[in-house]
């Protein structure tokens, strides 16, 4: 009877030794997979951009030895994983500075060059909204409507700070790029004589000569009340 206690004992310290290592083991797993989620949940978005600028062809940049190398870890520690599990488990085994590192390597290099290709992209696609020129047709009550849809699209397109992650997301400021321009193709085309336009243009930026100013031209500003917000000066 002694003996079979005895043995019953010995049976449940095992099993309690076994469940404590258990328990410290899921630990260890949890805090692995954390870790490895949190890498995988900033990464993500980036990756859906690139995909998204690829399929526009309008990144050409080359990550591939910063990607090459965080591949080549995480190889490295599905191999061991699958020949021990518990091996991931001790920090001598999983390095997670070394992996945070590459990781944010990686993000960060991606975001640099996503970011500067979208700024880039934005500058390219928008007309030039030239804001001397509004400021002075909107001196005039005709143009305040289009003037200030003007404005409020520039500032949404400008704004729109966040990399895109999809084709969806690259088309919703296509369109807002393509409502700025045909507010100025409307600007350019019913509102104002092209010659006026050209002249408020040269004369907000570098200044226009008294030969721009044709009798069209004058006829124009004096009928907008405009002709006295001219400055005339030597060069």
């Amino acid at each position: 009877m002694l003996l079979q206690k005895s043995h019953q004992l010995s049976e449940l310290s095992q099993k309690r030794i076994n469940l404590q290592k258990s328990a410290k083991n899921l630990e260890g797993f949890l805090s692995r997979q954390q870790q490895i989620e949190q890498a995988v949940t900033g990464t993500i978005p980036l990756v859906q951009s690139l995909r998204a600028f690829r399929q526009r062809e309008i990144v050409n940049f080359d990550l591939t030895q910063k990607a090459d190398s965080l591949l080549k870890f995480i190889a490295n520690l599905e191999a061991k994983f699958q020949e021990d599990p518990e091996w991931i488990i001790h920090n001598e085994n999983f390095n997670n500075k070394i992996f945070t590192s590459a990781v944010n390597q990686l993000q960060k290099a991606l975001r640099e060059q996503l970011t500067q290709a979208w700024r880039l992209y934005r500058t390219e696609k928008m007309s030039s909204t030239n804001q001397e020129v509004l400021k002075v047709l909107d001196k005039v009550s005709t143009f305040k409507p289009i003037i200030q849809r003007i404005r409020t699209l520039d500032l949404q397109i400008r704004e729109s700070n966040s990399i895109p992650e999809s084709l969806e997301d690259f088309a919703k400021v296509d369109r807002l790029i393509e409502q700025l321009k045909q507010c100025w193709d409307k600007l350019d085309a019913d509102e104002v004589p092209e010659a006026v336009l050209d002249f408020l243009k040269i004369a907000a930026n570098e200044g226009a000569t008294l030969s721009l100013l044709t009798p069209e031209v004058e006829d124009w500003l004096n009928k907008h009340g405009l002709i006295d917000a001219l400055r005339i000066r030597l060069t």
